[in-house]
Parts: structure tokens; sequence; C-alpha cells
């Protein structure tokens, strides 16, 4: 719902990418297989619009297969950024013709290969994208749950229009218990942040910086013990230190930090099955320091939400389907409500996910943006610095994309803040 919604109310297509970096070619036949066993997939699913207002849209597997696309002009081994960064910012995916991802290969000049897999973040959260991208990869046999199907039934969205009416009603209910309930429940009232300038003024590029780190997994998980943290903590306070550092807000102001918690369960084939929790971060970390605060104040916030305590306005949701696209985006616009920091952890994979065909990876990143952002509208896909991680075997690779440039005036200056973080932390790693 919430990428089909940007996409209506800010005409963004949100797209993931997983880049593959090998040290050998990697043959043509390979990732033909690899496309087309993609393409029976659950990534290869179209949008089928409704035939009444206010019904909602719903899937169907493509019947089309996006071409494989491999260039031939091979770039240089400094050049792999610049590649993938131009594939994420202008590959053309559309979710409702059914050409929602693509796979592209590229050589290097010192015989290794690129690869990179881009789809939708409106067909794939984080780890249904990894999930998908592995069964193809290794002829999993993963086949898509979704049929093929080209017409919609009136009165089947009809139907879902007296559905969707219920939930909103029903939300509106949620939200006003919610709004009453006792801070005892609900956790301490969010502490108060200044305004600050908007986007637009404090990024007039629009334009994502971006850096990438490999570390050893289990020097990682020793670092993070050593804090009395966990690998999620250790990372959460690794991207939240750099912001802080950056001078991005008032030392005296907490951080909001935005954590994806995955839903997703055996059998379940949404496209997106991740929910969220956030966190008001003050002087709970500091760089090289003990993790134990920042470690609790997570732990309650995951408790809040297993528990199903919600803020008052994620009850509101279900009237995104309801109300006018203009008067959602003006209310979802409204105030500071932006995270800060998003740190989303995708979790440990086996070494599978680094290979395609006979070919192992030397290092797999994950990394999500935003294309059509203008940059003369304050609205932005992001503020302050967001992060993905994955482990894939022993190595663990972090992407960190810098959106307010008042902070990070460009890539070198974010991989500075970065390193300069992890050094504070005593982490040895790598920058690509």
């Amino acid at each position: 719902m919430t990428y089909w919604f940007v996409n209506r109310a800010f005409d963004w297509s949100v797209v993931l990418q997983l880049v593959w970096t090998f040290d050998e070619v990697v043959d043509a036949a390979a990732l033909a297989q690899m496309n087309a066993e993609l393409a029976v997939g659950s990534l290869n699913r179209r949008v089928v619009l409704p035939s009444v207002p206010i019904a909602r849209p719903r899937w169907s597997h493509s019947p089309a297969t996006p071409d494989v696309v491999i260039d031939t002009l091979p770039i240089g081994a400094d050049g792999i950024e610049a590649w993938a960064d131009g594939e994420l910012e202008t590959v053309t995916l559309d979710p409702v013709d059914g050409s929602a991802w693509r796979l592209r290969g590229v050589p290097t000049a010192d015989g290794g290969f690129v690869v990179s897999l881009t789809t939708l973040h409106l067909v794939a959260d984080g780890r249904g994208m990894v999930a998908a991208a592995v069964a193809a990869a290794t002829s999993g046999g993963s086949s898509d749950p979704v049929p093929l199907s080209t017409r919609r039934a009136v009165l089947a969205d009809l139907a879902d229009v007296l559905t969707v009416v219920s939930q909103a009603g029903s939300g509106v209910a949620r939200a006003l218990t919610s709004a009453v309930r006792s801070t005892t429940d609900d956790g301490p009232p969010p502490p108060a942040r200044a305004v600050r300038a908007p986007m637009h003024e404090r990024s007039p590029s629009a334009r994502t910086r971006w850096a990438v780190v490999s570390v050893s997994a289990a020097h990682w998980e020793e670092v993070a013990r050593r804090h009395h943290g966990t690998s999620n903590i250790l990372f959460v306070a690794v991207i939240a230190g750099a912001l802080r550092a950056a001078g991005h807000l008032p030392a005296d102001e907490p951080i909001k930090v935005g954590i994806p918690v995955s839903r997703r369960t055996e059998g379940d084939d949404r496209a997106n099955a991740t929910a969220g929790v956030s966190v008001m971060v003050r002087g709970e970390v500091t760089a090289g320091g003990d993790l134990t605060a920042l470690r609790r104040l997570c732990k309650q916030a995951y408790e809040r939400l297993a528990a199903g305590t919600r803020p008052a306005m994620m009850h509101l949701r279900p009237l995104m389907n309801v109300l006018p696209v203009s008067v959602v985006a003006k209310v979802a616009t409204a105030g500071n409500g932006m995270p800060d920091v998003m740190t989303s952890n995708l979790g440990v994979f086996g070494p599978e996910v680094a290979r395609i065909g006979g070919h192992t990876a030397s290092a797999v990143a994950f990394r999500g943006d935003a294309q059509g952002v203008d940059p003369d509208l304050h609205h932005r896909f992001g503020d302050g610095l967001q992060s993905w991680s994955v482990q894939v075997g022993d190595t663990l690779t972090f992407s960190v994309a810098a959106f307010d440039e008042s902070a990070f005036a460009g890539a070198s200056e974010l991989r500075a803040g970065i390193a300069a973080e992890l050094d504070a932390w005593g982490v040895v790693h790598r920058i690509w």
C-alpha cells in the first residue's frame, strides 16, 4: 500500500537493488537461466487496476519476461559503484505493464564481473527480494503463488469497496482507542524537536550519496558483544552515531531511528510483510561506549510492536484507500515525523546468496532508493541516513544512503564519516 501510494502521490518509483561483484566473468548462459527463473518467481508481478473507485489494486503474475541485459563495454574496477548507481537511478520499471524487475551484468576491465538485480519495492520487501533472487540463481524452482489474471470482476471489486470502508472505520476506532491509551502502555511521549529547514533547502540537488561497507561478520559480532550489544544494535549505533557526528541536528536533540521489522511467516505471499518501530536515541549511545541502554530501548519498542501497540496514526492507514490521494499526501508530508535514521537488517543468509550458476561473488550488497524525486519540492525519500545490512556467509555488508546534503556534501564526506565511526568502535572494515 505504501509504495503504491507514493507512486500515485509523488510519481516516485522506489527501487531495490542487489549487487554482486565477481572476480571472474559470469557466463551469459548462467544469467539467462537466472532470468528465466525470475520470470516464474514472485518478482514477476503486475498491478491490475480496479474497475470501480475505492476498490484496491490486485496482483497478477505478469505474462511478460524482461530481457536480461549484458553490457559489452567493460568498466574499470573503480567504476563499479558508478555503474550500479546509474542502474538504480535510471532503470525503467512499471508495475502496471508488468516490467517490475531487471537483471543486468557488466564485465570489468580486470577480468571480473558485476551483476545487478533491481525490482520495485512495491513488488517485494528486502527479504522477499533476496529469497526470490536465491531461488532464481540456484534454479530452486520457486514459483509465484499469485495466478495469471488479466480481468477483474465488477462484483468482486464492489465487495472489496465494502471491505475497504469497513477497515477504514475500524482503523479510526482503533486510532481513537490508541490516542487515549495511557503512556504506561504506549511508552513515553516523544521529546520535542526543533523545526528544521525543509529538505529542498538542505538537499537542493535531491541526489543520494552512497557508501558500501563490508566487515567480517564474526569480528562485528565480537565488537558488539564487547560493548554489551548485538549485531543489530551495533548497526543502529554506528549509523546513528555517524549522523550525529555530521551535525545533522543539534547535539541536545534526540535522533529518531526507524527500524523495519519483518512480519513474514511461512507461506506468506505478500509483496511487503514489514512493520516497523521507532526509537528516540539521545545519550543512550556514544562511539565506542556501552550498548546496554540502546539495546533496552530497542527491546521495549519491539515488545510494544509484538503486543500490538502502535501509534494512533498507524491505525489510520486504511483511510489511504478511501480519501483522495492529494489529501493523504498533504497529511503525510506535514510536520517532522520522518526518521533521521533508518536501519534495515535483512538478516543472515547462507553462501548460496553469493552464487550465480557456478560462480561465487566476492561481495553482495543490498540497497534502495526512489526515482523521480523533484528537487524543487520538499518531499524526499529519506532524511539523514538510511542503511541496509545483509550477512552472506562470513561477510556482513551494509549500504549507507545520505540524503541531507548539509550534513554530507558528497560521497567522500559520507565515507569519511562512516569510516570514522567504525574506527571509534574498533571495527576493521572495507569501504567499496
